[in-house]
């Protein structure tokens, strides 16, 4: 009988060393191709752009790859923010700087998809960071003012009052 694995046609076993030769060899091909496969879409952007993948509110933030978008935001006293994770990837908001948590707020994980929301109740600057990404810079800041206060002047020389300056 002749066997997969002989040698120059023989009748003979193979030999373990031709055996694991050509399994290794089939086991190696089959892992290439099964890495090949490009179906590996989570449905998340991994942020290789700098646009957030869907559109967010005024009061959101989105965490695309590892960055806050947009990493600022400017918002009245008793505004609740969201944060959404829009990456493929965990993310943290964790109020604070340099990677040290100062005991305001901390989402825990924020799974793909998923989403945080905090409530500013005092005037302030808030800094928050991701503690996974922190060396890749993913922090950002909520600046929390009075209401009336985060309006943009319309530059018109007018006090609002019609009287100019």
């Amino acid at each position: 009988m002749t066997h997969l694995f002989n040698r120059k046609g023989s009748d003979e076993r193979p030999s373990r060393a031709d055996f694991f030769k050509w399994t290794s060899l089939i086991t190696v091909f089959l892992l290439v191709m099964a890495g090949c496969d490009s179906s590996t879409d989570s449905g998340y952007d991994d942020n290789d752009n700098d646009d957030p993948p869907t559109e967010l509110g005024p009061n959101d933030v989105g965490m695309v790859g590892t960055s806050f978008t947009p990493a600022d935001l400017t918002v009245e006293v008793g505004t609740t923010v969201t944060w959404v994770n829009q990456s493929g990837m965990v993310h943290t908001v964790t109020s604070g700087t340099d990677g040290e948590h100062d005991g305001v707020f901390n989402s825990g994980d924020v799974n793909p998809g998923g989403e945080y929301s905090y409530t500013f109740n005092e005037t302030g600057t808030y800094p928050y960071f991701c503690i996974p990404h922190v060396q890749e810079n993913m922090t950002g800041v909520i600046e929390v003012v009075e209401s009336g206060e985060g309006d943009e002047e319309d530059g018109d020389g007018d006090d609002g009052n019609g009287n100019g300056y």
